[in-house]
């Protein structure tokens, strides 16, 4: 069995409370389910298996800094939140980005060098 795990990517230059952070970091969660199995079924299209992944469900949580997730953004292969600005942030905030599932050996070094979430 591979060590999957899930990484989401939490913006460390915005302020933000526990309870909101909770409630991005879910967003993240959902929406890449949504986009690379639900949706994909819907349409018909191969989807990502989250098989193996479902038997852990090891999730990390990172920081890091606002211009790398605008890069990842860019890229346009990851999954992104933006807040809707309801509550504590302005709106189309970059929250945090689900940078997939992934075993820790195919992480880029510059993710394996960023700080847990505390």
């Amino acid at each position: 069995m591979n060590d999957n795990r899930m990484y989401i990517l939490v913006n460390e230059n915005i302020k933000i409370s526990k309870g909101k952070l909770a409630g991005q970091v879910g967003h993240a969660v959902m929406s890449y389910v949504y986009y690379k199995a639900i949706k994909p079924l819907q349409n018909g299209d191969e989807i990502e298996s989250l098989d193996e992944y479902m038997c852990e469900q090891k999730k990390i949580i990172l920081q890091c800094p606002q211009y790398k997730l605008e890069e990842l953004e860019r890229a346009g292969e990851y999954t992104v939140i933006r807040d809707k600005g309801y509550t504590q942030l302005e709106p189309n905030t970059l929250t945090c980005i689900n940078y997939g599932i992934k075993t820790p050996e195919e992480l880029p070094e510059w993710v394996r060098n960023l700080k847990l979430y505390n």
